[in-house]
């Protein structure tokens, strides 16, 4: 009688595949959260350099230029040089909210603009970014604490 096998139970092989499979959803969902936190990060970049071409502009051109956010809507707008309006909006993820309200902010001719604290909050990394400018030439300075510190 010959034992020797030539292949897989069919147990080995249920074993082998669930363990395959349960590596392959860890992946997607850390593939997941990685694309939402990538996405946060760029909203928030998109933010600050936005506001601070907006403020260039308005120095450099003598146009008077804002910022409006409504929900997870920011929009930046200007007048341009050939006096039409020159909108550049974006939609922040979910994840992303503005705790501060709904928000419209000028940015004079000079380039000057007021005082103003701008919060986002972060359901996925549990952080809020808070953006301080400043009087003046509204200079915008980064903040960024843990919701729940621990």
């Amino acid at each position: 009688m010959d034992t020797s096998r030539h292949g897989f139970t069919l147990i080995e092989t249920v074993i082998g595949l669930a363990i395959v499979c349960s590596l392959v959803a860890v992946s997607v969902w850390n593939l997941k959260d990685y694309q939402a936190r990538i996405e946060e990060k760029e909203s928030l970049e998109w933010f600050k350099n936005s506001f601070k071409n907006e403020m260039n502009y308005s120095y450099l051109n003598q146009k008077p230029a804002y910022l409006k956010i409504r929900g997870d809507h920011v929009t930046f707008g200007r007048y341009a040089v050939n006096g039409k309006i020159v909108l550049k909006k974006k939609i922040f993820p979910k994840t992303l909210r503005n705790t501060n309200g709904p928000i419209d902010y000028f940015i004079r001719r000079s380039g000057q603009s007021d005082p103003k604290i701008i919060i986002f909050e972060s359901k996925l990394t549990h952080r809020k970014y808070e953006y301080r400018i400043q009087m003046g030439w509204g200079e915008i300075i980064e903040k960024t604490q843990r919701l729940y510190p621990g």
